[in-house]
């Protein structure tokens, strides 16, 4: 019975041995890497990042072509999952977003012309009308993107 005593005693004692040591070392390597020369200005860098990329959430960077990509598939699988869903006005918004930023918009309006449903195409070139409409009243380079795209008879040019 004391030798059943002494080895929880020990397993006890070598336990708290083990986590004190554990405790030691995670607190010794957090304060020499809080004391490091870099680790401030790579803090520093990493929140300005996080907090660049929070404010520019679902907006691509018009000089990355990367971003622009992912942009387009993300705009065009979304869209296409709303339209299946049924959510046709959604659905077009995106399609929308995705048009504006493609390069040949033309060849991307034949295609969705094409695979479409009559009413939901027509609902984006109405939405794409209006869009061209808002775009001309305050120059941008949003104009430049779309204009020219539908003409008022809701064909594609």
């Amino acid at each position: 019975m004391i030798g059943i005593l002494v080895n929880k005693t020990s397993l006890g004692v070598v336990a708290g041995l083990a986590s004190a040591a554990f405790l030691g070392y995670c607190v010794y390597f957090d304060s020499k890497r809080r004391n490091h020369p870099e680790f401030k200005k790579n803090l520093y860098e990493r929140r300005r990042r996080n907090r660049k990329s929070d404010e520019n959430e679902g907006v691509p960077v018009l000089t990355d072509q990367r971003s622009i990509e992912r942009y387009f598939m993300q705009e065009i699988h979304k869209g296409e999952l709303l339209i299946t869903e049924g959510n046709f006005e959604r659905g077009v918004d995106h399609l929308v977003n995705a048009i504006v930023v493609c390069n040949k918009p033309g060849k991307l309006l034949s295609v969705l012309q094409s695979t479409l449903p009559v009413e939901v195409f027509s609902l984006l070139v109405y939405k794409l009308n209006n869009y061209n409409i808002n775009a001309q009243r305050p120059p941008s380079m949003a104009d430049n993107l779309i204009t020219g795209l539908v003409a008022d008879d809701g064909s594609v040019e």
